[in-house]
């Protein structure tokens, strides 16, 4: 999957990788990384997933700073440059990520605030998908972030039936 527009991007992110790489003293480093988009990061802007070599990065980045998203890029790559180069050892920000990090020419933070991304991004974030819980029958609505099977319709309950509420998942924005 990847953003409308993406071409670019894309190439931005190669280009980073391989600079990386080169600072980094890793050949072909880049060539072992598979980046993914996903619409489903809500506090996050990537992770990394380091037995797969997936560097997963937040949709909203698309519309976000191009330096941001190289930002958001490097600190995940470096986790995994960190593995290669020390193994299991390091931790996920100790000192040889932080290195990593300040060689590609970006101040090693743990987190990479929202604030960061455009005011673009910021709304789509906050307009992000609810589960919709609907009782069939008196057609009462409540909207969550997340599916609450526990929740029943006070109304129906009180008049005797069980108050069951259906919950709809929230449409995946980018699929067809």
């Amino acid at each position: 999957m990847t953003p409308a527009g993406g071409g670019t991007i894309e190439m931005s992110m190669q280009a980073l990788l391989r600079d990386c790489a080169g600072r980094w003293g890793l050949q072909g480093f880049e060539r072992r990384v598979r980046i993914e988009w996903s619409h489903r990061f809500r506090r996050s802007l990537g992770r990394v997933h380091l037995e797969r070599r997936v560097v997963r990065l937040s949709a909203e980045l698309a519309v976000a700073p191009i330096t941001v998203l190289l930002e958001v890029l490097c600190h995940e790559a470096a986790h995994l440059a960190a593995r290669d180069r020390y193994g299991r050892r390091c931790q996920p920000h100790g000192p040889e990520w932080v290195a990593f990090v300040r060689a590609a020419g970006f101040e090693p933070r743990r987190r990479i605030p929202w604030s960061a991304t455009s005011p673009q991004a910021r709304r789509t974030a906050a307009r992000r998908p609810q589960y919709i819980h609907r009782c069939p029958v008196c057609q009462f609505r409540r909207a969550a972030w997340r599916p609450v099977r526990q929740w029943r319709c006070a109304a129906c309950v009180a008049a005797g039936l069980p108050g069951q509420l259906e919950i709809s998942s929230p449409p995946i924005r980018g699929r067809a």
